[in-house]
């Protein structure tokens, strides 16, 4: 049997449960699947719905968007396949994931099954039940774990020290002309700020809504952006007799090709004034690894996620002093069960002093004076 708009569906299905756009390579396993009857659609719900990306976007929102998406999702998906209709026992399972965000118990599906077996299993019924329950009615998060790290990460630059010259490697910003860096709370506003980055077109978060093509001058001090690749930066003759009070490269070492990111260490510390310092931050590859497995990252884009240790390491042998880390957005729970948890978001200090502990970490070098 040929699915009814296979690739349709399976574009709706995704972006209705997860609140972002399928990737091309999910997209083309998932309808070359239903189109060869090797799945079904509910095979792709349920897929996602025992994800873990699912589960934390799932506990962010509101119970009237909780209800929105779930009666969508009905909707495509009986308007998608009109011959692969759901089950009752499905239709249960998928109301579960979508209102309680959990799966359905053993004592529940005892009930489900006899009333099915009874003739009397209603869906609007068990709907009006599971919206009556104190479990629906329960206070619901309505901060998104990636709002929380932000949070966090903005704790974190909030404390960095004074510099007058700084640069930002990869700190470009998608809509603040500023940067980043500036976005992010830096509260003591740089005489010179010089941000590095890929080409507008290329940037991480697509092209910037304003021009890069000129400095900037603010009340605080100038911005002047520059642009190509850090492993690259090397070759900017612009910069290559420069030197600053103080390096920062935000979320960007995971993206540095491995066996680029000690020459680039090398270049950074060399560019820093004396007892000037060099300050990063980037995803636990202890922590991550229980959200993605072994095999893969947390971004399709990351060439490595680094330990603590790890990164210490190569801070240490490109020359840095007084090497530090620091954890962002700390996981309570995660080392003790070894999955990542929902709760550990929000029950977590945004700081802490245990590196290996947190989502993210911060590694803090400096140049000898």
């Amino acid at each position: 049997m040929t699915n009814i708009n296979s690739t349709d569906a399976v574009a709706s299905i995704f972006s209705i449960l997860l609140g972002r756009p399928i990737d091309a390579d999910t997209h083309a396993k998932w309808s070359s699947r239903l189109n060869l009857s090797e799945a079904r659609l509910f095979d792709l719900m349920d897929s996602i719905m025992l994800s873990r990306e699912f589960m934390v976007e799932q506990d962010s929102i509101s119970r009237p968007e909780r209800l929105r998406r779930l009666y969508a999702l009905l909707k495509a998906c009986v308007n998608a396949n009109k011959n692969d209709k759901l089950s009752p026992i499905e239709q249960t399972q998928i109301m579960y994931r979508m209102v309680f965000n959990r799966s359905i118990d053993d004592f529940g599906m005892q009930v489900i099954q006899a009333r099915i077996q009874a003739g009397t299993f209603s869906k609007l019924g068990l709907l009006l039940r599971m919206l009556k329950s104190p479990e629906f009615r329960q206070p619901y998060r309505r901060i998104k774990p990636i709002q929380r790290l932000h949070t966090a990460r903005s704790e974190w630059v909030k404390q960095l020290p004074p510099a007058n010259r700084v640069l930002d490697i990869g700190g470009s910003s998608p809509t603040v002309p500023e940067g980043a860096l500036i976005e992010l709370g830096y509260p003591h506003k740089p005489k010179e700020l010089i941000i590095f980055d890929k080409p507008p077109e290329q940037q991480y978060w697509g092209a910037p809504n304003y021009s890069q093509g000129e400095k900037r001058v603010f009340s605080w001090g100038t911005v002047q952006y520059m642009h190509g690749y850090a492993e690259d930066i090397f070759g900017n003759q612009d910069l290559a007799t420069q030197s600053f009070d103080m390096i920062f490269m935000g979320q960007m070492v995971e993206h540095i090709h491995v066996d680029k990111l000690p020459a680039l260490l090398n270049w950074i510390h060399e560019h820093l004034n004396p007892g000037g310092h060099f300050y990063c931050d980037t995803p636990n590859r202890l922590i991550t690894k229980y959200e993605t497995g072994e095999d893969s990252y947390i971004d399709p884009d990351h060439k490595k996620e680094y330990t603590p240790t790890e990164l210490i390491t190569i801070f240490n042998q490109a020359g840095f002093l007084e090497v530090t880390s620091k954890g962002i957005l700390e996981m309570p729970n995660v080392q003790a069960t070894h999955k990542l948890d929902v709760s550990d978001y929000y029950d977590g200090q945004l700081l802490c002093d245990h590196a290996q502990s947190a989502y993210c970490f911060a590694v803090l070098g400096k140049r000898a004076t």
